[in-house]
């Protein structure tokens, strides 16, 4: 009975880094997704959760009625910089992307790997971040992209 927990702990202790930073990656999503949508309980869930949240709530003040709103015959606005993001934690390049304008409006997930696809409204911009091993891999443009209208 000894040996069996301490080969337990021993794998628990052994767990990739990676497999955490995923959960707290998806916590996030998941609290910004909840909160955009008004759903959420932030005494429930853990501080990636509450990150997440916040960013929503703060994505929504910056969008509000109140904010000014371009006319539709205006021009895009310039495109926002993407690309120091590259080698970012992932977390925070999410909170760095959401303060430039972008909203979140596709994810997948390939085992470890996290595709993130934002939009910006302003710029007409479409972007995906690869996340993987809680940084930024890659940064591409996806103009076609369903979800980004």
């Amino acid at each position: 009975m000894k040996r069996l927990l301490l080969a337990v702990a021993v794998l628990i202790a052994a767990a990739p880094a990676a497999f955490a930073s995923t959960a707290s990656e998806r916590e996030y999503q998941r609290g910004y997704n909840d909160c955009l949508q008004g759903r959420y309980d932030q005494e429930q869930h853990g501080e990636s959760y509450k990150k997440g949240c916040r960013a929503a709530e703060d994505q929504q003040k910056s969008s509000s009625p109140s904010a000014k709103q371009a006319p539709a015959t205006e021009k895009p606005a310039s495109k926002a910089k993407i690309s120091d993001l590259k080698g970012m934690d992932s977390i925070k390049a999410f909170d760095v992307m959401t303060s430039r304008g972008f909203t979140n409006v596709d994810t997948l997930t390939a085992g470890e790997t996290i595709y993130g696809t934002y939009y910006n409204a302003k710029t007409h911009q479409c972007v995906q971040l690869t996340t993987a091993n809680d940084r930024v891999e890659g940064i591409d443009d996806v103009p076609s992209h369903p979800k980004c209208r």
